[in-house]
């Protein structure tokens, strides 16, 4: 699985290829803690309540899909093949 981190987050996420097999089981929001204690970006990552990320700190897409957008949301199964993209909310004008 590719994970890469865009704009502010490329320092702290950076690109990494993770390897999962096809007998692990991990969800979005376990990789999205991982990368919040591993990165350092723990309060940014999710909300106050660490439920769900916090929109207005982050953008969270597998394969160029908005994770609110999928059916299983943050209990999304991932795999080997999944891209995942972690940008901060953009803005502009």
């Amino acid at each position: 699985m590719k994970v890469k981190g865009y704009l502010t987050y490329r320092n702290s996420i950076g690109e990494q290829d993770l390897p999962i097999g096809d007998q692990d089981r991990l969800t979005l929001r376990q990789l999205l803690e991982k990368l919040a204690q591993t990165s350092g970006l723990g309060d940014l990552l999710f909300s106050a309540s660490r439920d769900h990320p916090d929109s207005s700190r982050v953008i969270v897409l597998i394969n160029g899909r908005h994770h609110t957008q999928l059916p299983d949301g943050l209990d999304t199964l991932l795999s080997r093949d999944d891209e995942v993209a972690i940008f901060p909310p953009l803005a502009g004008g």
